[in-house]
């Protein structure tokens, strides 16, 4: 056995047969197949043999399936690789060139011609069925052998593959191409109760209880290759299999969406590493297509901080509609040429939009861009949001998130713009961060313009928490100290947030976008909370890592502005359902337009003439009176200020 196993790892393993070759061969399986069909015909009694007729008969039946093999090409097809593909082709092959003979055979009978021109029915039949037996088995022979030859020695990667579905015998004819390394396939992994116990392709299909108990242990398996479709992955892991197998060091990779596969095809090599989303298991959202193409249909649309993490896939997701043109702007020039770059790879110039570098507080630059393009619907992503350093740097937050958002609000009343959808967060609720309050400002500007009688812009906005993978989150944050080897930072082991996917986030701000008559605040639901310690944990683990011990976590506590829990409602909000049961509308409390007007007006007064930051969250303060600055630098002035007057 030796001796065969290095003959095949030097003269085998990464060599093909030519095509000739099995051309050849296949030549000489259809040549002795006739012979055969003779011989059974005949009951081996040679002597009752014609020659001549029989030679005759030969050719014409090898000039017949050689045309129909030039023809479908079942040599073609790599024989240690065969699939019920390459079966049907030589099945094809053969049933033509039957057909072909069958037809020539009734013509030389009605033609009144005899011997040796005519081909016996039985000989035609027992020729057909001999050549396809033979050509079918010698291929399954090679590929058994060969897979023999490639698991000798234990040296495959023991996998399972988890889905026993198409996609899952896509994904066992990629590990059987795979020699470097090479896999020894143990079993389907599948929730269907129909397919567990059954075999496909002769790999046997186990249950995900099954498979952590019993197969994975004693089988020693070292990876598991997702191989479901995206809808199914994003209903997350109700058996724990995914968090099993990180748990016991085992690497799970997912087949890509079959749109993503280069060329049409699937290699190993395209196989992606889960990532924490997998595990934390979004359910997929349903969108109403038709109301949110009817509300897109050839309209300019306007998306402000477009480069940013939430306003680029809002964009990626507007180009999936008939719109009209796209204007992208965002004052972040890099992030804006890289996205205008990906557009034009993506669509190669068959899709109407326009970069615009500009910051949304600058009056002139904004307004230019409102009259040049008329917008009908505008989205409004722009703004600051990293919430310790807005602490640090209140006039910016002031100017940008508020004095931007009321200088697009008031030209989206100005130009007549159908809709406006603002962006807010959590971080809004009862606030505790200048950030935050920036936002619930923001949310009571727009609500006040959208009570207003008289506007034709219908003004919406749309409230959710974290969304993973966002510039400058958690997430990116733990993968780069987990790259450097760590410690992994958190501010407080107690500390929760609600998460979301980016494209998840942006497909429910479509849709709040054309559900929404005016005036509403949409909040998402975002599931359960995740406490940030475990996802630190999870992130670690899925790295290869054992958290505390190769990789630490420390707890840094929290930092100004701060809070341990978000929250989506205030306490006297209510919600009410829609037809979508991830997004709610909450039930808001009156403002009054005059009083907000004035606020805003005052907040923004202090730009420019060095009020100071803390005169600045004083007027936060008063216009939001929910605001308890969490940074003790605020809540210590206040109190001096409070005690001089």
């Amino acid at each position: 056995m030796v001796i065969f196993q290095n003959i095949y790892k030097r003269f085998i393993s990464n060599r093909y047969l030519p095509r000739w070759v099995v051309f050849a061969a296949d030549t000489f399986i259809l040549a002795a197949s006739f012979l055969l069909a003779y011989l059974l015909r005949f009951n081996f009694a040679t002597s009752e043999f014609d020659t001549t007729s029989q030679s005759v008969q030969f050719f014409i039946s090898m000039a017949a399936y050689l045309s129909t093999w030039v023809a479908f090409k079942p040599y073609a097809g790599i024989i240690r690789h065969t699939t019920s593909h390459d079966i049907s082709r030589i099945f094809y092959a053969i049933l033509t060139g039957g057909l072909l003979l069958f037809i020539y055979t009734l013509f030389i009978r009605l033609s009144g011609l005899g011997q040796p021109w005519v081909l016996p029915y039985s000989i035609l039949l027992l020729h057909m069925m001999i050549a396809g037996m033979l050509m079918t088995l010698s291929r399954l022979a090679i590929k058994f052998t060969y897979h023999l030859m490639s698991r000798a020695g234990s040296t495959a990667v023991p996998v399972m593959i988890y889905g026993a579905g198409d996609l899952g015998q896509t994904t066992l004819l990629a590990l059987e191409r795979s020699t470097s390394p090479s896999y020894l396939p143990v079993g389907f992994v599948d929730t269907n109760r129909s397919l567990q116990g059954k075999r496909k392709s002769g790999i046997p299909i186990y249950s995900p209880a099954a498979s952590m108990s019993r197969v994975i242990p004693s089988r020693d398996v070292k990876e598991v290759i997702i191989a479901i479709s995206p809808e199914r992955m994003a209903k997350g892991d109700p058996d724990g299999f995914f968090q099993f197998c990180v748990n016991h060091r085992i690497e799970v990779r997912k087949v890509p969406p079959v749109n993503e596969w280069i060329g049409g095809t699937f290699t190993l090599r395209q196989a992606r590493k889960i990532d924490i989303a997998d595990l934390l298991g979004r359910k997929e959202i349903v969108l109403d297509m038709a109301g949110i193409q009817a509300g897109l249909e050839g309209k300019t649309v306007l998306v402000t901080g477009a480069a940013g993490s939430i306003g680029s896939e809002l964009v990626r997701q507007l180009l999936r509609f008939r719109t009209g043109t796209i204007v992208l702007l965002d004052q972040a020039e890099s992030g804006l040429y890289d996205l205008q770059m990906e557009i034009h790879r993506k669509y190669n110039g068959s899709r109407d939009f326009v970069p615009v570098i500009a910051d949304v507080s600058n009056l002139g630059r904004v307004e230019a861009v409102f009259r040049k393009y008329r917008p009908s619907v505008l989205f409004n992503a722009a703004a600051y949001k990293h919430v310790p350093l807005l602490e640090e740097h209140v006039e910016e937050a002031v100017r940008v998130n508020v004095g931007g958002t009321k200088l697009l609000a008031d030209l989206s009343v100005k130009y007549e713009v159908e809709k406006f959808v603002m962006i807010s967060t959590d971080k809004a609720v009862n606030p505790t961060s200048v950030m935050g309050a920036t936002k619930r400002i923001c949310e009571m500007y727009v609500q006040a313009l959208g009570s207003s009688n008289g506007f034709r812009t219908k003004f919406i906005t749309t409230r959710f928490g974290n969304v993973l993978g966002s510039t400058g989150s958690v997430v990116p944050l733990f993968t780069r100290q987990i790259e450097a080897g760590g410690p992994v930072t958190v501010t407080h082991r107690d500390v929760k947030r609600y998460f979301m996917t980016i494209p998840e986030a942006c497909q429910l701000v479509l849709e709040a976008g054309f559900l929404g008559k005016g005036g509403e605040i949409f909040v998402f639901d975002m599931g359960e909370p995740v406490r940030i310690y475990d996802l630190a944990e999870k992130m670690i683990t899925l790295a290869g890592y054992t958290p505390g011990d190769e990789i630490k976590i420390v707890e840094t506590g929290l930092r100004p502005g701060e809070k341990l829990f978000e929250e989506l409602l205030f306490d006297n909000e209510k919600h009410m359902p829609t037809h979508n049961p991830k997004l709610l509308i909450a039930r808001l409390q009156p403002v009054e337009s005059a009083v907000v007007n004035i606020g805003v007006a005052r907040l923004l007064e202090c730009l420019g003439n060095e009020a100071g930051d803390c005169e600045m969250v004083n007027r936060m303060m008063e216009l939001v009176p929910e605001f308890k600055p969490a940074n003790q630098r605020f809540q210590g002035k206040r109190r001096k200020e409070k005690g001089k007057s």
